[in-house]
């Protein structure tokens, strides 16, 4: 037969509030992580992918410094 649900008390219900908000910062520390885990390895991939399209097209980081800085386009 099912039981009925307990009775906590209120200093039982605020340790369980404290507990899973605790859990809950500790899950979103957690998730921040590799947010910017994720974001580090995106940028990585886009740094590379400028590299790889630099060195394709001969062009120099000099080169590109000069027009950008020149307010000319590549």
């Amino acid at each position: 037969m099912p039981r009925g649900r307990k009775s906590y008390t209120l200093e039982e219900q605020l340790e369980r509030i404290t507990n899973e908000i605790s859990n809950m910062e500790t899950s979103l520390a957690e998730m921040k992580k590799a947010k910017k885990k994720l974001e580090d390895q995106i940028k990585m991939n886009r740094l590379s992918e400028l590299d790889d399209l630099l060195t394709e097209k001969g062009i120099t980081v000099e080169k590109i410094r000069e027009l950008i800085e020149n307010g000319q386009d590549a």
